[in-house]
């Protein structure tokens, strides 16, 4: 059934996209969307303080598709650029689209009629990475898989599995289901985990796309990604997602498993993603404190449903942390020759 079949029954998704200081790639993300073939589109340009041309060239893009709504917030971070725009959105669904990515044009439409056919809560597509949009692959009759919310928790708590779904984008919601706030303010990393939980926490049926949709650009200019002083905002944010959770089986006791895995996570990321000497001058307190809060909290782990690489590692970083030490700045070298592309799936492939 094509979306078009709806005529002007289509119902109303509102499209967020939060940017700051990304004029080099507003264009792109934009014309994206408003070539969708889901017409009926409330595109929702948040402008987090930037200071370069994206807001000028958001104004000119509205003026040419009265679609387009422009808002300015002060520059706080995406996670207070998000809730704004959920704040005006008055969609029936909602869709968050980062400004440097983009999506193929009929996306939209395929998410938004299983939406409908299947009355789902949620519908997410697959996500590729990609440095610039190359042709896009021909319409087909695309497979999906329909789960339940506990079924989705697991994968989102990577119970059994490592599979990544946190992020807030590629996803496509029923807006009566969102908190407001949805995301955390003033936390600088992590913010779409406790995001992502607060809007799937009350979901009963999950569709998933079984069709690449979302585009997550990569820039190969950009500096290798490296581990600094906010990625510690791991650590808030699972406690606040302990706390979210709390009076809520499973998911309180799989959030806690999360929260300890968070040690071992920053662990092997400080050792990655770090040289040697600059990791001990600046974090060698608390390296020293998560190693102390890891051994605490082995045996829980070691005896959780995780996969068995990460209790390879967690063993390691336990009982031979020069052996991972070496093997961490080795692979720190390797990153630092390959560049952002290493370091980027290092961040994804490790928590």
């Amino acid at each position: 059934m094509d979306e078009r079949n709806f005529g002007n029954t289509q119902p109303l998704i509102s499209v967020i996209i939060p940017y700051f200081n990304t004029e080099k790639y507003l264009v792109r993300c934009v014309d994206s969307i408003t070539a969708q073939t889901w017409r009926n589109l409330e595109i929702i340009l948040v402008n987090d303080g930037s200071d370069d041309r994206s807001p000028s060239i958001a104004r000119e893009l509205a003026s040419e598709d009265s679609r387009i709504v422009i808002m300015d917030v002060p520059h706080g971070g995406v996670s207070i650029a998000r809730n704004a725009g959920l704040e005006r959105a008055s969609g029936k669904y909602v869709l968050f689209v980062d400004s440097d990515d983009w999506m193929a044009p009929r996306i939209i439409g395929h998410m938004a009629r299983l939406m409908e056919k299947l009355d789902a809560d949620l519908v997410t597509c697959e996500i590729e990475r990609s440095e610039e949009i190359s042709e896009f692959p021909s319409a087909k009759q695309a497979k999906y898989s329909v789960c339940t919310r506990d079924a989705f928790m697991r994968i989102f708590f990577k119970i059994s599995s490592n599979e990544w779904v946190h992020f807030p984008v590629a996803k496509l919601y029923k807006r009566e289901l969102l908190p407001k706030p949805l995301y955390p303010e003033h936390i600088r990393v992590g913010e779409d985990v406790l995001g992502t939980y607060l809007a799937v926490a009350e979901t009963r049926k999950i569709v998933r796309l079984k069709e690449v949709g979302y585009y997550y650009f990569i820039n190969p200019r950009s500096a290798t990604s490296q581990f600094d002083e906010r990625d510690f905002d791991l650590i808030r944010v699972w406690d606040k997602v302990v706390e979210a959770t709390r009076g809520k089986e499973p998911d309180h006791s799989y959030a806690r498993l999360n929260r300890d895995r968070i040690n071992f996570t920053l662990l092997l990321r400080m050792l990655t993603e770090l040289p040697a000497r600059e990791r001990k001058a600046r974090f060698g307190k608390i390296e020293k404190q998560l190693r102390s809060d890891l051994k605490k909290c082995e045996k829980n782990l070691l005896h959780s449903p995780i996969v068995f690489s990460r209790k390879v590692l967690i063993f390691l970083l336990c009982h031979c942390y020069p052996v991972v030490e070496l093997g961490g700045s080795i692979l720190y070298k390797i990153g630092n020759r390959h560049g952002s592309s290493i370091a980027f799936s290092q961040r994804r492939g490790l928590s």
